[in-house]
């Protein structure tokens, strides 16, 4: 399954290339998730309304695979004080499925991976 972990904040720009700058050092040695940072002026579309998307992509074949993710971006949420969206990714077309984040609390691994019928 593959699935999307973006931030979630109104000033967003302020802090986004800080955090791509973190999420690409973690996601770095590990071969399922990559680190992304998509905006405007860049040249890769955009796959979702959003003007700029900071986050990660990861490819996933069971729940227990989305605690580490969850946990290390739950841990960016209350540095940046922003949130986060998790979806799938079908298609070229991305689905919210839920959040989680400074205002919206701790990630719970195991209702999110129902939500996303893993």
């Amino acid at each position: 399954m593959h699935l999307y972990m973006l931030a979630e904040q109104d000033d967003l720009d302020d802090f986004a290339e800080a955090l791509f700058q973190e999420l690409q050092i973690w996601a770095e040695p590990k071969t399922t998730i990559e680190a992304i940072y998509r905006h405007d002026e860049a040249q890769q579309a955009s796959l979702s309304k959003r003007a700029i998307e900071v986050g990660i992509e990861l490819t996933i074949s069971k729940a227990q695979k989305l605690k580490e993710p969850l946990n290390q971006l739950y841990d960016f949420a209350k540095k940046y004080k922003c949130d986060f969206s998790v979806g799938i990714i079908e298609d070229d077309k991305r689905s919210d499925v839920c959040f989680f984040g400074f205002e919206e609390g701790r990630p719970d691994m195991f209702e999110i991976a129902n939500y996303l019928e893993l």
